[in-house]
C-alpha cells in the first residue's frame, strides 16, 4: 500500500503585503482621511485639500514637499472587488506612515537594489507607486527614503527616513 504525498508546490507567496510594516523598528503612523478614488495600501499619498487631515494620490505637479507618507495595511477594513483590487473609499480614515520600514507597491519598471533612492510616481496609471531613478518612463519625485532590497511580486521594502519639510509661510 502506498501513501499519497505532495512533492511539488507550484505557487509561492511574496515576502510581505503592500502597506504592511516590515518590522517593529521605530516608525510613525498618523491618522488621515482618504480623499478621492484610488487610495490603496502601500501607495504613497500627498497632502490633500485639508492640510494635515486629508491625503490623496499624487497628480501632475506634485512635489517632494507634498509627500505625506504611505497608506498602512490594516488601518481600515476593506474588501476586494470582483477584479481582485482593493480601493479605499473617499472620506475613510487611514493610517499614514511618515517614517519607518514598510512594504510599498512598485511601478512595473522599478528594479530597485539595496540602498537605491526612492521616487514617488506622480502621474498616470501608476500614480502613488514607487520606482527608482533608472525608470525613465515615469513622472516622479524623490522622497526621503531608500529601498532595502529587490521587488517581490510588485512590492518592495522601503525605509522612510524621519524629518519634516519646513517651508516658509507664504
Amino acid at each position: 500500500m502506498s501513501t499519497a504525498v505532495q512533492t511539488s508546490y507550484g505557487f509561492g507567496f511574496p515576502k510581505g503585503v503592500a502597506g504592511g510594516l516590515f518590522d517593529l523598528s521605530a516608525h510613525d503612523v498618523t491618522t488621515r482621511q482618504a480623499e478621492g478614488d484610488g487610495v490603496a495600501f502601500g501607495l504613497g499619498v500627498v497632502v490633500g485639500t485639508n492640510k494635515g487631515t486629508d491625503v490623496k494620490l499624487p497628480a501632475t505637479g506634485a512635489t517632494s514637499d507634498d509627500f505625506e507618507g504611505v497608506v498602512v495595511h490594516n488601518s481600515v477594513m476593506v474588501e476586494k472587488d470582483m477584479d481582485n483590487n482593493v480601493s479605499i473609499d473617499s472620506k475613510r480614515t487611514v493610517g499614514c506612515l511618515h517614517f519607518g520600514r514598510i512594504w510599498v507597491q512598485t511601478g512595473e519598471k522599478a528594479k530597485p537594489v539595496y540602498k537605491d533612492k526612492v521616487f514617488l510616481i506622480t502621474d498616470g496609471a501608476e500614480a502613488g507607486k514607487f520606482t527608482t531613478s533608472a525608470d525613465s518612463s515615469a513622472t516622479k519625485v524623490e522622497v526621503n527614503a531608500i529601498f532595502l532590497g529587490e521587488t517581490d511580486d510588485g512590492i518592495a521594502n522601503v525605509e522612510f527616513r524621519p524629518g519634516a519639510v519646513v517651508k516658509n509661510a507664504e
